[in-house]
């Protein structure tokens, strides 16, 4: 992933709107680019700064953008988890077909 993708990526991530594909590229690029990172916490504390300060709210952006990136790694381990279960699931279900259909021929 370029910078220019990553950069057009991050109010998709801020949003939570990124699919398992983007996402996993996403970050693997934001881990390895400190420009990128740089323009993400940017545009995160303006983001969110913006409305904690309108809010009222107290807050400490920084931990949170790293919370944030945090979870969102955990978020695409999960899906990646789901994703190789529904798999082994559609393969447990044709297994099965497989062994009644022949179940059903040699009785």
């Amino acid at each position: 992933m370029t910078c220019k993708e990553a950069e057009k990526l991050i109010p998709l991530f801020l949003d939570d709107d990124l699919d398992n594909k983007d996402l996993a590229e996403f970050i693997e690029h934001i881990d390895n680019c400190p420009e990128c990172k740089e323009e993400l916490t940017i545009q995160f504390l303006v983001k969110t700064g913006m409305q904690r300060l309108e809010d009222g709210n107290t807050f400490n952006l920084k931990q949170e953008l790293l919370i944030l990136i945090k979870d969102a790694k955990k978020r695409l381990k999960f899906r990646r988890n789901l994703f190789l279960f529904s798999i082994l699931l559609e393969l447990a279900v044709v297994v099965l077909m497989v062994t009644v259909t022949v179940l059903a021929f040699t009785l």
